[in-house]
């Protein structure tokens, strides 16, 4: 892996809020060395590194805390036009099985990795190095682009570790003493505004599962003496994903009595049948929410530090390494930004698709402007365009992390248009794909299929598409990469009537 030295603007997001015009951050076998101005001298060993002049603000690569990444190839879904009281009525909607759980049930038995990786591109053209919310797979995924949270081994194996289904007593019971070693437990938590919801906070107290390692998502029922027991219990943190919570719900985290309370505040997209494309997106939904039921209680900087620092404190607790700024010692994930606005943190909420320039994840060139990645030293990017604008993507894994197996390397080394070419196959005929697919089950290695992670009511982890539902199964519109105008367009032409403010965000986009 090769040195960089990358030139710009520098926003650190350290403790202070730095900014340093005219910087450089020099990284060193995936981790950042300094960060100084570009005038001084330079650390030692660092005469021969390669030097991206990046012509953009340096930041940290933005932290996608909640996701579902098995569904990142569906559109927005709407379930009926009144609002849900809680995460346990949606699934049982008439269109849910046919238009979400069974169409991405058909991804991961056809096109599990190609589907993943997709997922990834999806995340990484907004500047997003790390993400949460990998399905449950057959096989180790051999993806490499963006840092999935669960499967981060620093020094200890799964140090973060997830529930998305309700746990049991039992299951809270193993938990309770999993965080009492310093694990991470991400759970789905108080979803929805039905007050009734609030139970799930006190079982989780009940089971001692609740303080510093806790990591809430949603938490949109629990109330300010919720998140005052929670500090009082050491702490932790919630996922706000302002979108989805009002797509769903109409309502969303009382995120000023959270942090009111001392517990960290990050951001998480969710997923694409109900929430934004990445969380450059889920941004925008959150300054558009600031102003207009907040009166503005978060500063610019606040809400960057959702996608960047908090997440990243968050992680470090239990990875035992800081990511989520731009300080030496800390994990290479960088994303850097045109300059949209004179001000750093305004220009990061700002930013689009278009104005992300160049990303690093693990000191490993990612994404970006092809000539920033030839800078990098990159030779076999591949073409992509987002949002009308010309970039390149890594969607090789390099060779010294190549997985042993031949039939993994091959998904490893996969390129863009040959993953687009097979999801493309599921969506012209998912029956004949799938079909297919469970043919090569038992002749030779055992397929990376995944099972997603939220089926339809009454069905658990391992239901299966039969062949009635293989027959009568019909792909939805295939969901692009970008906020583009076609995705803004269905926002307003399709939001409920009980989130408008969504329509008012698509001005940000």
């Amino acid at each position: 892996m090769d040195d960089l030295v990358l030139l710009g603007d520098v926003l650190t997001v350290d403790d202070q809020r730095r900014v340093i015009d005219d910087g450089a951050v020099y990284v060193h076998d995936g981790v950042i060395d300094a960060v100084q101005p570009a005038g001084d001298a330079p650390p030692a060993g660092f005469s021969t590194a390669r030097r991206v002049h990046t012509g953009g603000l340096i930041a940290p690569g933005l932290i996608d805390l909640h996701n579902h990444l098995a569904y990142n190839t569906l559109p927005l879904w709407i379930g009926r036009d009144r609002a849900y009281e809680t995460r346990y009525q949606w699934p049982g909607a008439p269109t849910y099985q046919s238009d979400v759980s069974n169409p991405a049930q058909a991804l991961g038995i056809a096109a599990a990795a190609a589907a993943l990786r997709f997922a990834e591109v999806k995340a990484i053209v907004g500047g997003v190095t790390s993400i949460q919310g990998s399905p449950p797979m057959t096989r180790a995924f051999p993806g490499w682009m963006l840092r999935n949270i669960e499967k981060e081994e620093h020094g200890v194996k799964q140090p973060i570790f997830q529930s998305v289904l309700p746990a049991t007593d039992d299951q809270l019971d193993k938990t309770s003493g999993r965080m009492r070693d310093g694990r991470g437990f991400i759970y789905h938590l108080g979803e929805g505004v039905a007050d009734s919801l609030r139970k799930e906070f006190t079982q989780l107290c009940d089971h001692e599962c609740v303080g510093d390692g806790l990591i809430g998502i949603h938490s949109t029922a629990l109330d300010a003496a919720d998140f005052t027991e929670w500090k009082r219990r050491g702490g932790g943190a919630i996922v706000w994903s302002p979108f989805s919570n009002l797509w769903l719900y109409g309502g969303t985290t009382d995120v000023i009595a959270a942090r009111a309370a001392g517990i960290r505040v990050c951001l998480g997209s969710d997923w694409t049948p109900s929430g934004t494309r990445n969380v450059l997106g889920e941004l925008k939904v959150a300054a558009t929410w600031n102003e207009h039921a907040l009166a503005g209680a978060l500063s610019d900087a606040d809400m960057v530090e959702m996608a960047t620092a908090n997440a990243g404190d968050t992680l470090a607790r239990s990875w035992g390494v800081r990511v989520g700024r731009l300080v030496p010692g800390a994990l290479a994930d960088i994303a850097v930004f045109a300059r949209v606005d004179a001000d750093p943190w305004r220009s990061v909420l700002r930013a689009n698709e278009r104005h992300v320039r160049f990303v690093v994840v693990g000191g490993r060139p990612a994404y970006g402007n092809a000539v920033l990645l030839r800078e990098a030293g990159v030779t076999d990017a591949e073409p992509i365009t987002v949002r009308g604008v010309r970039r390149a993507v890594m969607m090789r894994l390099a060779d010294e992390l190549l997985p042993t197996e031949p039939d993994l390397q091959a998904q490893a080394t996969k390129s863009w248009a040959a993953g687009l070419a097979e999801l493309q196959r599921v969506w012209d005929d998912p029956a004949t794909a799938v079909r297919r697919a469970r043919e090569q089950r038992g002749v030779g290695a055992e397929p990376l299929e995944f099972v997603p992670d939220l089926p339809a009511a009454g069905d658990d982890e391992a239901r299966a598409l039969d062949d009635e539902e293989l027959d009568q199964l019909v792909m939805p519109t295939f969901d692009g990469i970008g906020h583009d105008a076609g995705w803004q367009m269905a926002v307003r032409s399709r939001a409920p009537a009980h989130a408008p403010v969504l329509r008012d965000a698509m001005s940000r986009f």
